[in-house]
């Protein structure tokens, strides 16, 4: 098998992102930059330190501290994630430290990140999404350079990191999963997120999460890619492409043989007086071999909100999202995106009975904030099969005559954020499932239900 950029397409993507960085670099006497984020939920990325991370005190800045304690209870009613539609509640707790050396050694610095996830009441098998015990989740060393390049940073990191890529939906931290995804390896990044422009390359192992042992990498898969940020034209247009390439073989764990190269590009940008209009965009492909059969498969995000000048700031936002499905089951090709290591709960449904596979969903949501420390937000959501003899993955359901139709069904999420202190805040969210015509076919249709409520403290 050869190496991935070893092809011309690899070959001119990597150049074109090298070169990107170059366009338009800022003069020295320029003004400070600060670059546009994108509002669409969840697509802001936490590119290396942990949001609840800070400086320990103004005598230690070189010290960076964070520590975050989050209690849920959960319920679920009729989880169409599970055999048997099972009910049942959940006591989950995630904590989280960590630590970061940054300026006496320089330009060697250190971090470390701690994790204790663990999940109680529950009367479900063991779940690594949920509980692991106590893990190194970062333990990373790192060389910086300040000013490298025309005042850009340049970093090295080896060790295993956790981090978010692009727009999320391919590479993320979890926010809401009781456990993070992590990664061994090498990470190269010229510039960071408040830069013009910048380049983030990784060569990692993704680590397997084990319920009742030590998170080891796996022998079996491989993670190699590279994205380019261009903030130039920020606030109107912010461009994210990227490639990634997976090679995972067969084990006894995991029998999954894939091969897979993702190409995307995602945008974002405001307009019109006081930037009241937004839009996001992520379009993405991938090709190379799954299972034996060759692997041909794209997917797309479509946003655009309006944010309205009264008090509350409500923000209404019209959204699509699309993901390829499996044609035909025995034609020797795969046609389903696959979403990797994306988040999936804000994108998808607080239910949890999606990713970004075999989709069409269009939803409407709706943002506004009360007061101050107190957010709130309403979503609709309706799900078709892209693909109607492909499988309702997390559903656990496929028709392989496609005679079940292709209407999965609609879903209602409501979230409140307060924000009850500085370090302080508790997060109740609910999810209701309607069921459609393709579930009621395919076996039992209850409507489902998530609730949970999270308290999370921050020091």
């Amino acid at each position: 098998m050869s190496h991935p950029v070893s092809s011309w397409p690899a070959r001119l993507w990597v150049l074109g992102i090298a070169g990107f960085g170059f366009l338009g670099m800022p003069q020295a006497d320029s003004a400070p930059f600060k670059p546009v984020i994108t509002r669409s939920v969840a697509a802001n990325r936490i590119a290396e330190k942990p949001d609840y991370a800070h400086s320990l005190s103004a005598e230690l800045s070189w010290l960076e501290f964070g520590l975050e304690s989050r209690t849920r209870y959960e319920y679920r009613w009729n989880d169409y994630s599970t055999p048997g539609l099972i009910t049942d509640d959940a006591l989950v707790t995630r904590n989280l430290l960590y630590l970061a050396v940054k300026g006496p050694l320089d330009p060697l610095r250190l971090a470390v990140e701690l994790q204790d996830s663990r999940r109680f009441l529950s009367d479900r098998v063991a779940n690594p999404n949920l509980e692991t015990g106590f893990e190194f989740l970062q333990a990373f060393a790192q060389l910086r350079f300040e000013d490298a390049l025309d005042g850009q940073p340049l970093s090295l990191s080896f060790g295993r990191m956790v981090f978010d890529w692009a727009d999320r939906r391919i590479i993320a931290r979890n926010r809401n999963r009781n456990t993070l995804s992590a990664f061994d390896g090498f990470r190269l990044r010229l510039g960071d997120e408040n830069a013009p422009w910048e380049i983030d390359a990784i060569a990692v192992r993704p680590v397997d999460r084990n319920v009742d042992d030590l998170d080891e990498s796996t022998d079996n898969a491989t993670l190699v890619g590279i994205a380019g940020y261009w903030r130039g034209w920020s606030p109107h247009l912010v461009l994210e492409p990227y490639w990634l390439w997976f090679e995972q073989d067969d084990n006894r764990l995991v029998p999954i043989q894939r091969d897979l190269h993702t190409f995307g590009l995602h945008a974002f940008g405001q307009w019109s007086e006081k930037s009241a209009w937004d839009y996001d965009l992520s379009l993405a492909g991938q090709w190379g071999e799954t299972q034996g059969q060759a692997h041909r498969a794209w997917a797309a995000h479509a946003e655009v909100g309006r944010t309205f000048s009264s008090a509350w700031k409500p923000r209404l936002a019209l959204w699509f999202n699309y993901a390829s499905g499996d044609q035909d089951a025995t034609d020797g090709r795969h046609e389903r995106f696959d979403p990797l290591f994306g988040a999936t709960y804000a994108f998808y449904g607080y239910s949890s009975y999606f990713a970004w596979q075999n989709m069409i969903n269009p939803a409407l949501r709706l943002s506004f904030a009360p007061a101050q420390n107190f957010r709130c937000e309403i979503m609709h959501r309706a799900f078709w099969l892209a693909s109607d003899t492909d499988a309702w993955v997390r559903g656990l359901r496929r028709d392989r005559t496609g005679m079940g139709g292709d209407f999965i069904g609609q879903e209602t999420d409501i979230r409140l954020v307060w924000q009850l202190g500085k370090n302080f805040d508790l997060d109740l969210a609910y999810s209701h499932f309607w069921p459609g015509g393709f579930v009621a076919s395919t076996g039992a249709a209850p409507p489902g239900d998530f609730m949970q409520i999270a308290a999370t403290l921050r020091f």
